[in-house]
């Protein structure tokens, strides 16, 4: 197991290699936001899990928010189903999050059908959440 975590980890590496992050602000609330991640992963070595292959697979990644040091468990974007090879463009947008306006730091796990995963802090990413703009109101 402990050997299985550490080869995850250096394969979190690929994760890594293209992880593009907005943080979108949307027609909500004040600190209301949605966030868009886009990133690459090689299932070489951990291959996907699909409908047939619900073992020893990887099931799905996890994006945190790392800012605090404390990792904070935004969403999950699932794996495509079946893959064994080098994927590009693997992208999700989550619902609306509240968080705060400013820098943040987040990170992506990749996570096995057993539930271990990589570290949050193994691939990251920093972006600037907008803040959020009021419109004006009309003075009568």
């Amino acid at each position: 197991m402990r050997k299985r975590i550490r080869r995850f980890v250096e394969r979190a590496g690929p994760v890594a290699v293209l992880f593009i992050i907005m943080a979108i602000a949307a027609n909500a609330t004040p600190g209301q936001h949605t966030l868009t991640v886009t990133f690459n992963y090689d299932f070489t070595t951990d291959n996907a899990c699909s409908a047939t292959v619900t073992k020893a697979c990887l099931l799905q990644f996890n994006i945190y928010d790392v800012t605090t040091g404390t990792p904070v468990k935004l969403f999950s974007v699932p794996a495509p189903s079946g893959a064994t090879s080098a994927v590009t463009g693997i992208s999700s947008t989550s619902a609306l999050l509240p968080m705060k306006s400013g820098v943040h730091i987040f990170g992506a796990t990749a996570q096995m059908a057993d539930g271990t995963e990589s570290s949050p802090n193994a691939s990251t990413a920093t972006a600037t959440v907008p803040r959020v703009r009021l419109p004006a109101l009309a003075s009568r």
